[in-house]
């Protein structure tokens, strides 16, 4: 049984480029491209989420978008409908029952069953089922259709004769489909636990940050799509209703950077089929709603008028569509009809845009949207069409993107000349991308195809060295040495693939058939055992996820009564958070090294003044955190009761009074580059080694940190009982101390950590923030300084301070999440000092509400060589670096 499980695995193997080849870039294909669901991730506290934030001012539009199908995009499997496919060597059976909703596959005498997670699809033409295996998501290989009330294959699946539930689910998938999906860095298809900070299609996924809008609530704050400029207009809708075929991503971008109000091309280029020269623009048959309607006459003669907004309106589903639509035609088409032609009551839909059958391929366009005035069907587009971008990218993109796509489209259609093509635009850019992963994945997957075995190695290796922590760039580098005959060197990458992602399937298949040539059979046993156990669901699965949710207050620490429920990573930053609202030290509440003890009544009352905040909140703001201790205690242990006389109140001015002149945080941030050495001189550093010495309370102690790109941090404290490490290796973070337990980072300061180690950190502010919002400037000390706050899914802002004259950064303001409230760290940046070419702070003052210290440097280096094993975590317990 198991070697049959094995087998079907290498058809995943054999599938890929090389069986090996692994771009991380495709997007899994459902049947609906309207997707759905209701339910959204775990909040702490009772917080509005979603579209319940704009229910106060918005609720017609509110109540409208939920009845839409993009309302709907994803949800929890629930109750679904019963059923069975058959395939020539296998059968799938679907049914529900207290325990789930489950699809069983039989092959032969193998039998496995899976418990379904997530349905995609609306349900209005048709239904998609992921499910979540260890962490990881894979499409079902059955689709529910509603028009035929059956079940059938997913596309890609037809003529399979044994399709199986390997197909990985990619960011670009779950891009449309899900309101914020929460992919893992370096791997295909594993996701943080739950998968979704938000399921279904969110309101700001059309308007942008809802976050700003509420900080600021007016027009100017909040994106409508109808008043943008037509690129801008559509690709709020073409982001997810124009597929092409393909779309490659901008440098160090993913497909969640992109935001309403930008051009799809500021974060990904859409390729689409170029027509032939001479052919007419409704002649082939195209899928997307986007290009059938950019086809049309309609749209060809509105002169840019005619847009996806014209006739659909998300907040208002028609209750009579026939009248609706024919509403929308007749707004144009006011001539006198030909005598011949139905009356001006019939149903226009129903003649010029008829609904098609399913079964185009994945995002089929259920309705035609070429709006013919006698519809006839479409031949396919010729093979060897030629592509093009839907529109182009920056200047410096184009033939960067071009190259790739023309690489993955050849692979896809395997097409040499294509292949060729792409190599050479590719080979013409890459010293100016001599940092970009995919442009070398994509030489090295070209020079394979060409057997070009030594020079294909070499790609991959620099690919893999700008992406060590990367799944598919250690698979990659493998092929080339299963190409060139070196199992050794295949397995060695192989294997690092496997700890990175244990169910990478494009590394686990071809391992275990080395393993299996290699004569190493217990390998082979092994790794086919771990992968079977995870591939096959169970309840012993579901337990699993429980326990690897985050702990709660209650499971970590002792006698916890007011904040179960809490993750426990939030209760060290609460009781900093009270302790500077108090201007109290931990021992005013708690008995030093026994804080489980209620031997001190402070304690009982913090206790009776948190349930009373909190019910404030709930009681009077709707469920948000509005009051906290420091609104009365302001840093005193006892709030004033008295109103304070002869001080003059603190406002900030007016919106009307900033001047026109206030830059853009595009600007203020260009400044910044320019201003530390600029972008060529900031990409050449790829390690720092600094000396200096940190000051607390007046006392000094020596200090090392050490870094390293990508996004590696050591910082060293040699205390006279020995060294204390806190250490970030690019996906954990943990400090150490002699004769203490290894404590991991959590939370903001695991955030935090990744963002001090980012030695790239001013190329990479606009890609860090959901949104980048300029606020009142302010003064830093004596100077002025720009403010901009940036925002990120799910956590609280960042302030990032610019001085005005030189433009560096002078402080950032970061805050740590806990149940109370907000507790700020300040970092205050000066001492700039040139070091190669770059501008580097050697003082930095950090200040928490509990204390404070001086961070000052003596000596930077740059581009030393640092040993690989300084950022690796040691053993729990060691307490030794």
């Amino acid at each position: 049984m198991v070697a049959n499980y094995i087998r079907r695995l290498l058809i995943v193997f054999v599938l890929a480029f090389m069986g090996v080849v692994s771009s991380g870039r495709g997007q899994s294909r459902s049947p609906d491209g309207h997707a759905s669901s209701q339910a959204t991730a775990p909040q702490m506290v009772s917080e509005p989420t979603g579209a319940a934030r704009c229910l106060t001012c918005h609720r017609s539009e509110v109540d409208g978008y939920s009845r839409s199908a993009m309302a709907h995009s994803l949800r929890h499997a629930g109750n679904e409908p019963d059923g069975t496919v058959n395939a020539t060597n296998a059968k799938i059976t679907m049914h529900s029952s207290a325990t789930g909703y489950w699809q069983d596959w039989q092959s032969g005498a193998d039998a496995i069953n899976y418990r379904i997670d997530y349905v995609i699809g609306s349900g209005t033409h048709a239904s998609s089922y992921l499910l979540d295996l260890a962490g990881h998501l894979f499409e079902s290989p059955v689709t529910y259709y509603k028009s035929r009330h059956a079940y059938g294959l997913t596309p890609g699946y037809e003529g399979n004769p044994n399709p199986d539930f390997t197909r990985p689910v990619a960011e670009g998938c779950l891009f449309c489909h899900s309101g914020d999906a929460l992919p893992i860095a370096g791997t295909t298809n594993q996701y943080q636990s739950p998968p979704f900070s938000a399921e279904a299609i969110t309101c700001e996924r059309c308007h942008g940050s809802a976050e700003k809008h509420l900080h600021d609530p007016r027009a100017g704050t909040i994106i409508n799509p109808a008043k943008l400029e037509p690129a801008a207009r559509d690709s709020v809708c073409e982001q997810c209703h124009l597929l092409g075929v393909g779309r490659v991503l901008n440098p160090e971008r993913k497909y969640s950077d992109f935001r309403p109000g930008q051009r799809l091309e500021d974060v990904f280029t859409t390729y689409t089929y170029a027509l032939p020269a001479g052919a007419e623009a409704g002649e082939f048959k195209v899928i997307s709603h986007v290009e059938q309607l950019a086809r049309s006459a309609c749209s060809r003669n509105s002169n840019g008028q005619l847009w996806c907004g014209t006739c659909h309106d998300p907040h208002n589903k028609p209750s009579e569509p026939i009248v609706y639509y024919r509403a929308k035609c007749l707004s144009c088409h006011t001539r006198a009809f030909p005598v011949s032609h139905p009356a001006r009551d019939t149903n226009c839909i129903g003649c010029h845009m008829p609904r098609r059958d399913a079964k185009d391929g994945g995002h089929t366009a259920f309705t035609d949207h070429r709006i013919q005035r006698r519809p006839h069907p479409q031949p396919s587009e010729p093979k060897d069409l030629d592509i093009a971008a839907w529109r182009e990218p920056a200047a410096d993109l184009q033939k960067r993107n071009l190259g790739i796509a023309y690489v993955d489209v050849g692979m896809e259609r395997h097409s040499l000349p294509f292949v060729v093509d792409g190599y050479r635009m590719l080979t013409e850019v890459q010293n100016h991308f001599s940092r970009d992963t995919e442009v070398f994945a994509s030489l090295g997957s070209a020079l394979l195809l060409a057997k070009q075995t030594s020079e294909a190695k070499l790609a991959f290796e620099h690919s893999l060295e700008l992406a060590p922590n990367s799944a598919n760039a250690e698979t990659n580098a493998a092929s080339a040495y299963l190409q060139a005959g070196d199992l050794d060197g295949a397995v060695a990458h192989l294997e690092r693939a496997v700890a990175i992602d244990p169910l990478h399937l494009p590394a686990d298949g071809p391992l275990i058939d080395i393993y299996q040539q290699q004569g190493k059979l217990a390998e082979a046993e092994e790794l086919s055992a771990k992968v079977k156990a995870a591939m096959s669901s169970s309840d012993k699965l579901a337990e699993k996820a429980a326990s690897d949710s985050p702990r709660t207050a209650e499971a970590a620490f002792q006698n916890i009564q007011v904040l179960k429920g809490v993750p426990a990573d939030k209760i060290i930053p609460a009781m900093r958070f009270m302790a500077a609202s108090l201007g109290v030290e931990c021992s005013y509440c708690h008995v030093p090294d026994h804080f489980e003890k209620d031997d001190k009544k402070p304690k009982q009352t913090a206790r009776e003044m948190m349930r009373m905040m909190f019910a404030i909140d709930k009681n009077s703001f709707a469920g948000n955190r509005e009051v906290t201790c420091y609104s009365c205690h302001r840093g005193s242990l006892k709030p004033e009761g008295i109103p304070a006389v002869g001080e003059e109140p603190q406002s900030k001015p007016e919106v009307s009074s900033l001047t026109a002149s206030l830059p853009t945080a595009d600007q203020i941030i260009d400044h910044y580059v320019q201003a530390i050495g600029g972008a060529t001189a900031i990409e050449k550093i790829i390690s720092r080694v600094a000396i200096g010495t940190e000051t607390i309370n007046e006392k000094s102690i020596g200090i090392e940190v050490l870094d390293r790109d990508p996004k590696k941090q050591v910082f060293i404290r040699h205390n006279p009982g020995g060294d204390n490490v806190t250490g970030f290796n690019g996906q954990e973070g943990w400090s150490s101390a002699p004769g203490r337990p290894i404590r991991d980072m959590r939370g903001s300061d695991l955030d935090d950590a990744e963002m001090d180690a980012d030695l790239h950190f001013p190329l990479h502010i606009k890609q860090m923030f959901v949104e980048l919002h300029v606020e009142y400037p302010e003064k830093v000390g004596d100077r002025e300084a720009y403010l901009i706050s940036g925002t990120r899914a799910g956590k609280p802002p960042v302030k990032l301070y610019f001085d005005e004259e030189s433009g560096l950064l002078s402080r950032m303001v970061r805050y740590a999440e806990s149940p109370v409230g907000l507790v700020p760290t300040r970092m205050d940046y000066g001492d700039y000092r040139d070091v190669d070419g770059v501008q580097v702070p050697f003082r930095t003052i950090i200040a928490r509400p509990d204390r404070s210290s001086t961070i000052q440097m003596e000596k930077v280096q740059q581009n030393t060589p640092i040993d690989d094993a300084r950022f690796v975590k040691p053993i729990s317990g060691s307490g030794a670096f």
